[in-house]
């Protein structure tokens, strides 16, 4: 009974032109994402930069000064402030009070005047290239860690939420190129210990993860809806296999054909690194699977269960709302960690490098954690949304979007 619903609701979900519009997404997404993806060669001693092979990790505390320094700077000099208080960007204007402020800031930090700046920026136009360097500036020797930030502070104080310049943020936002053996230590760590493959294959699931934070709970809602709409719910109901036979085929079946695009996708990094030909790379064959199965299953689990619990619940599409807002949070807070190794509680965990081995596997522990309790979490969901599905079919809750007991309707199942 189980496999025979299992069937009959992939097949409903391959009819629905909504299914389709989500692969049609996942593969325009793929392709604007990942579609010219680049197979690093061996950095070569000498060359230009290193700026493909990662950033420094270990940034120290005069690092992060200098360039929180420069940035404040930068923005002072340009008179263009932005922040971020709800993850988009937005201009900040000061008044003459608050660029003063700025100016007598920037004045304890470095000891320029503002009537200095303008020169000591021209200068470094001359000397840098400022697409791919950090404008770092002299700071006073006698300037502490701790009275920086207390400047820094104050700055974003006068700029509002979301601004640069809190302590997390400006550690986040240091981005120093590695050099020679920085790139050739994060090389052989992609090739030897990862694979090759691996490096990528997650990469894929960080782009994958935005998307998939979301579009899956369309189409949830819309199966799920479409028993109302044509009217079979009654007939459902009274079948004589038990709710969870019902509930539980739909979701392992929503659960399958979400994936399957996804998985086939996720099978062409392999092939180019394949394809890439790199001389001594120990390349991993099934990483796809591994990342598949322990990165986005789990998120895409707890999307479809949000999804088919607060449609059943409520017979609406609260759960886009609610799955919206869930995302957009998740892609809030993950902005801090977009280059891994803190993976947190997020739904959507970031890792938007391929490097970066060292804080993939710092961070492993807590990334497996993070994934179980989602997949613990959807289940949890699902065994919720069986009861209510069961006291349906009781008749004790009412099937217009309304949620209270029904004596008089009463179904017997």
């Amino acid at each position: 009974m189980f496999m025979t619903l299992f069937r009959k609701e992939c097949a409903q979900t391959v009819k629905s032109l909504i299914y389709w519009l989500y692969v049609a997404c996942l593969v325009l997404f793929f392709n604007s994402q990942l579609g010219n993806m680049h197979i690093l060669a061996p950095p070569q001693e000498g060359q230009e930069n290193y700026l493909d092979y990662g950033y420094k990790t270990d940034i120290s505390e005069q690092e992060i000064m200098k360039t929180g320094a420069g940035s404040l700077v930068w923005s002072y000099y340009y008179d263009n402030y932005v922040t971020y208080p709800v993850g988009y960007a937005k201009s900040v204007s000061l008044d003459e009070e608050e660029k003063e402020e700025i100016g007598d800031i920037i004045y304890s930090l470095t000891g320029m005047k503002p009537e200095e700046i303008e020169a000591d920026i021209a200068s470094f136009f001359e000397t840098h290239d400022i697409q791919t360097t950090q404008y770092e500036v002299r700071l006073k020797k006698s300037l502490t860690y701790e009275e920086f930030l207390q400047h820094m502070d104050s700055v974003a104080e006068i700029l509002g939420p979301g601004s640069g310049y809190t302590e997390e943020m400006l550690r986040a936002n240091v981005r120093i190129p590695v050099d020679y053996k920085g790139a050739v230590e994060n090389y052989r760590d992609l090739t030897e210990k990862e694979g090759l493959t691996g490096g990528y294959t997650r990469l894929f699931c960080d782009y994958m993860g935005v998307i998939l934070g979301i579009l899956p709970v369309f189409v949830t809602a819309t199966r799920v809806l479409r028993d109302k709409r044509s009217r079979m719910q009654e007939l459902i109901y009274v079948r004589r296999a038990s709710s969870g036979t019902v509930m539980g085929s739909r979701y392992l079946a929503l659960i399958c054909m979400h994936m399957l695009p996804a998985v086939v996708l996720s099978v062409i990094p392999t092939i180019n690194c394949i394809r890439a030909g790199i001389a001594g790379a120990d390349l991993d064959y099934l990483a796809w699977m591994k990342y598949d199965l322990g990165w986005l299953l789990p998120m895409v689990m707890a999307v479809i269960s949000v999804g088919i619990l607060c449609t059943e619940l409520t017979e609406t599409a609260l759960a886009v709302l609610i799955q919206t807002a869930w995302w957009f949070i998740s892609l809030m807070t993950g902005g801090t960690s977009m280059y891994g190794g803190n993976y947190g509680w997020n739904l959507i965990p970031r890792h938007n490098t391929e490097l970066n081995y060292a804080g993939f596997a710092e961070g492993f522990r807590q990334l497996a954690v993070n994934r179980i309790i989602y997949a613990v979490l959807a289940l949890a969901f699902l065994a919720l949304t069986i009861f209510i599905y069961e006291r349906k079919r009781k008749g004790h809750l009412r099937r217009d979007g309304k949620i209270f007991r029904n004596h008089k309707s009463a179904v017997k199942a």
